[in-house]
């Protein structure tokens, strides 16, 4: 069986999207630290004072392998604070791939269209 780290790692490293989970000791705060496709880097990362003032504690890694979730998790937490961080996770990786998905998929769009317009129209009149 993996340690917490190992599973860390392989989840940061095979996913296309990967984030550090943090944690309030509350279970009612959360922050995503960029991992992939970003590496982190110390303007992303919260200050020790932002630490301290919201009791971050690190609690995991979250990815996106594909449409495959992945996650590993150094705590046992409870399903209701799973459920939200999976749910925040999901709209962080709308917010972050929504709008490029939306551009590529307009372009892919109207590129289709517009082979599809230069087809030749065999019907009879």
């Amino acid at each position: 069986m993996q340690t917490y780290m190992e599973r860390a790692a392989q989840v940061a490293c095979e996913s296309d999207i990967a984030v550090w989970v943090l944690l309030s000791s509350g279970n009612d705060d959360v922050e995503f630290v960029s991992l992939r496709p970003h590496l982190a880097t110390q303007n992303q990362m919260p200050t020790p004072g932002e630490f301290t003032a919201r009791g971050l504690r690190p609690v995991g890694v979250l990815g996106l392998f594909g449409l495959r979730p992945r996650c590993s998790f150094k705590e046992p937490l409870p399903p209701r604070v799973v459920d939200a961080i999976a749910a925040a996770f999901l709209e962080y990786v709308r917010v972050m791939i929504g709008e490029q998905f939306a551009a590529t998929m307009q372009t892919a769009e109207l590129v289709e269209l517009e082979r599809l317009y230069r087809l030749p129209d065999d019907r009879l009149n």
